[in-house]
């Protein structure tokens, strides 16, 4: 079996080959072709595909300079370290929504290790898209169970990539997974080709 494989085009789309597992915001399975190109400036009309209008609208690819900085930071607690990369989040908003005894925004650190049972804190971590949250036990970083070869399109958000599916040519930032990771949609990104929560600010519609 061909291993799927993720390229993007100079300001232009993702270009997606070998994929079988392609699912939309709604868990239904769509039809994949040998190679695909999916949208990532924000204005295709045949969404999630690319339709060509990145052309005649100015998109460019280009990393932001005044992007969020690049830095992994480890919170240690008595049984697990977290590390978070804020550059990879793409703001699903898992962390502080299911767990806020560890993650929470309004205290300073805003993530405590043991804020909760270890298995809570890993699961959840464990649910973040983006790869922004990892964590070590005992010293040794510890990866995500591999799931299956997919792209799954979040609703007015990014393509969540699982499954280790290779992504050519990617600048990746600290302590960042290649096992799961966001690609921006939205088009409005400093931190292409991945996802850092901008959908959200410029209220991204996918269906338009």
């Amino acid at each position: 079996m061909t291993k799927p494989v993720i390229s993007c085009s100079k300001n232009g789309p993702v270009i997606v080959k070998g994929l079988e597992n392609f699912i939309d915001s709604d868990g239904h399975r769509l039809d994949t072709k040998p190679a695909m190109g999916l949208c990532r400036c924000g204005n295709s009309l045949n969404k999630p595909y690319c339709d060509g209008n990145h052309k005649y609208t100015g998109f460019t690819d280009e990393v932001s300079p005044d992007r969020t900085e690049d830095k992994a930071t480890r919170y240690e607690g008595r049984e697990i370290t977290i590390v978070n990369n804020p550059l990879l989040c793409s703001v699903a908003e898992h962390c502080h929504r299911e767990l806020e005894s560890v993650f929470n925004m309004h205290n300073d650190p805003w993530i405590e290790p043991d804020g909760d049972t270890l298995e809570r804190v890993k699961a959840v971590i464990e649910k973040c898209p983006s790869g922004a949250l990892s964590y070590s036990i005992n010293g040794q970083p510890q990866s995500v169970s591999d799931c299956e070869a997919a792209i799954t399109i979040e609703k007015n958000g990014p393509l969540r990539i699982t499954g280790g599916i290779e992504l050519q040519d990617a600048h990746w930032g600290q302590g960042a997974s290649q096992e799961h990771y966001t690609l921006c949609r939205c088009g409005a990104s400093k931190n292409k080709p991945f996802c850092d929560g901008s959908h959200a600010a410029v209220n991204f519609d996918d269906s338009k």
